[in-house]
């Protein structure tokens, strides 16, 4: 039997934010999800269980709190990007599906341990749960939309 591997949600429009997250997620055996809508990111989280959610967050925006909504008391784990004049700050949302809101907001090399961090906890959960998948910890598939469904290597 295998080790389930983690599925991430990636909801940006900047295909900066993107490719960059991408290629860290790839330091992992994962599956990657994207999309840059929070109608797609709807269909996605109501079709699909997703590990990791990694989101832009506007304030003036409700979806943004949506979702944060919809996701709590699963297993997945919510951080925002928030824009500010240097970069972003990351806010946790959800921990493993519990609120996490009021934790520190990290900066980009806070956030990159703290995404090695979750990806870690999810791959232990995962083996102590004995979660199966094809067998394979090797690759990782990264699909565009939810209707698409392609896989890119």
């Amino acid at each position: 039997m295998g080790v389930k591997i983690p599925r991430v949600l990636l909801i940006t429009g900047n295909p900066m934010s993107q490719s960059f997250l991408t290629a860290r997620l790839r330091r992992w055996p994962c599956e990657i999800h994207s999309c840059s809508s929070s109608r797609e990111a709807d269909a996605y989280v109501t079709n699909q269980q997703f590990d990791l959610v990694l989101s832009e967050f506007s304030g003036g925006d409700a979806s943004s709190l949506s979702l944060a909504a919809s996701l709590a008391g699963s297993t997945t784990t919510l951080v925002y990007s928030y824009p500010v004049e240097s970069g972003c700050w990351w806010l946790p949302a959800l921990k493993h599906g519990r609120s996490c809101w009021g934790s520190l907001a990290m900066r980009h090399s806070e956030f990159i341990g703290f995404l090695d961090q979750i990806l870690k906890e999810i791959d232990i959960r995962s083996r102590l749960a004995g979660g199966s998948d094809d067998g394979s910890r090797t690759g990782f598939k990264v699909n565009r939309s939810p209707t698409e469904g392609r896989s890119q290597e």
